[in-house]
């Protein structure tokens, strides 16, 4: 079969399309067809080498992934042959997503609706997974909250907004106006902040009035400060991305304590025991059209490098797909 797969660690140019050997399940994994893959910044971070594969080098990349079961294992009674599935986070403790076929662990693996195409599937996994997890399971948010989406045009951030917006929360959304308001507002938010503003805080604090409940930070620290300044008591902050350490000044924290404010952290690459659980509750809502993931680009798998080379580019609205159709 083909993947694209990594030798070394480095920038995505590492990455080159091989043969590979075609997998067989283990007694409680299934093998998927991939028919899309979905690919997203945690790719680039393990392939850079921040964090080593279960199985080492050489590794495919890839993290989501929606196909067709085509073999199971011998402990396997929850899926049969032609099942429709999708699964997220793969290429750290897993096989990666970016090849012909890929063995699959039935925890994780949730099964796909057939009215959803396996393009949205792919594309949907890890932005609607994360966002969940992020605002109802971390963030607790509720009907009538106000909630920002920290990176409201990108892959994890579309996919916040309409979480939000289905839980009744008021969105506002943290993204660059020019370019980006109309996407952004499509996805349901209700008010656009620029997060370039010299006046975070204060453009926040006047978007919700009375004080911000919740907040999806998708940057680590490059809102928080101005999030922890707007937050109502009692709020809660979920933070997740790996651009660097987490700061904040001795003064702030105190701020934050009087308001007896919560700053969550969560990864959905460390949450595996949550992720069928999560797919299956996106499952139906993708069916209904509730939730519509948002794909930039397509590109097919010799054109892998490429596709991770879009995902880094400023501007990217929604989800990076790898077709194998």
């Amino acid at each position: 079969m083909r993947a694209a797969r990594y030798h070394e660690h480095g920038e995505p140019d590492v990455l080159a399309v091989e043969e590979v050997p075609k997998p067989t399940p283990d007694r409680e994994e299934v093998l998927v067809e991939t028919r899309a893959a979905g690919i997203n910044p945690i790719d680039t971070y393990v392939m850079a080498g921040d964090s080593t594969p279960a199985d080492g080098l050489p590794a495919i990349a890839g993290s989501d992934l929606a196909g067709i079961v085509v073999d199971v294992g011998e402990d396997v009674t929850k899926y049969e042959l032609g099942d429709w599935v999708y699964a997220t986070a793969l290429g750290i403790h897993d096989q990666g997503s970016l090849a012909e076929y890929v063995p699959v662990p039935v925890d994780i693996l949730a099964p796909l609706p057939e009215s959803v195409s396996f393009t949205d599937g792919a594309a949907a996994a890890m932005a609607f997974a994360t966002a969940w997890r992020g605002l109802i399971t971390r963030g607790e948010l509720r009907l009538g909250e106000s909630c920002l989406i920290a990176g409201a045009a990108g892959g994890v951030g579309h996919a916040g907004v309409q979480v939000a917006t289905e839980a009744g929360a008021t969105v506002i959304g943290l993204a660059r106006k020019e370019g980006t308001d109309e996407f952004v507002r499509e996805q349901g938010v209700d008010s656009v902040v620029d997060y370039r503003s010299d006046e975070l805080a204060d453009e926040i604090s006047a978007a919700v009035g009375d004080g911000l409940d919740v907040a999806l930070e998708t940057h680590a620290d490059a809102n928080l400060i101005p999030e922890v300044e707007a937050a109502a008591r009692g709020g809660r902050i979920v933070v997740l991305g790996e651009e660097g350490p987490i700061e904040i000044d001795p003064g702030l924290s105190m701020s934050a304590k009087k308001s007896d404010l919560d700053v969550r952290f969560m990864s959905i690459a460390a949450s595996r025991d949550d992720h069928a659980s999560l797919l299956t509750s996106v499952a139906p809502l993708l069916a209904e059209g509730t939730f519509i993931p948002s794909i930039d680009s397509q590109f097919p798998l010799d054109e892998a490098v490429g596709a991770y080379r879009r995902l880094s580019e400023s501007g990217v609205r929604g989800c990076v797909v790898v077709t194998f159709e």
